[in-house]
């Protein structure tokens, strides 16, 4: 037997999650869509060797152990020698993980520091470097050392070409000339 005072409503758009899912919608599709049309540039292939300037390149390689820490990089130029104290700052650029920066540096001397740990190197005219920065750990209770290497091309290939591709930073340094 039916009773005339229950009416059960079916028409689920009536409802109010329901409602607000259907209107709302569209904005998380959006969202996926330019998401993935962003502007970031993936590594392709090197890049011309110019012949009055080095092409060094600075690699945050992709690990699990250091993707939460975003590491921010002064790098400063000799006048002379490294054994002067008189330095100059050339920029300052900060890198996330998987990520890695392209520089076109004069010949020289050059010292890159992140926090505490620092590294001199020579750019040498007309060619390739390749500096690594990577997080050790160097025990279980331990905090992970922050470490700089120096990397030859093979093993800076590989690490540019892992997984997805390392991503180039294209933003433009914070210039102290």
């Amino acid at each position: 037997m039916k009773n005339p005072r229950i009416k059960v409503n079916f028409n689920r758009q009536a409802q109010g999650a329901t409602r607000f899912f259907m209107r709302h919608s569209l904005v998380p599709i959006l969202l996926c869509i330019f998401w993935n049309c962003s502007g970031s540039q993936r590594f392709e292939q090197w890049k011309n060797e110019k012949p009055d300037v080095s092409s060094v390149y600075i690699l945050r390689p992709a690990r699990v152990a250091q993707s939460l820490f975003s590491f921010r990089i002064e790098l400063y130029r000799y006048e002379g020698s490294f054994k002067s104290d008189k330095r100059i700052l050339v920029g300052n650029l900060s890198l996330d993980s998987g990520e890695y920066k392209l520089l076109d540096l004069e010949p020289g001397f050059y010292q890159l520091k992140c926090r505490d740990v620092e590294k001199i190197f020579f750019a040498k005219q007309s060619t390739r470097q390749f500096l690594s920065l990577e997080l050790f750990n160097t025990g279980v209770f331990t905090l992970p050392e922050l470490v700089i290497q120096e990397l030859d091309a093979e093993k800076a290939l590989r690490l540019l070409l892992e997984g997805n591709r390392m991503y180039s930073v294209t933003e433009t340094s914070d210039s102290g000339k």
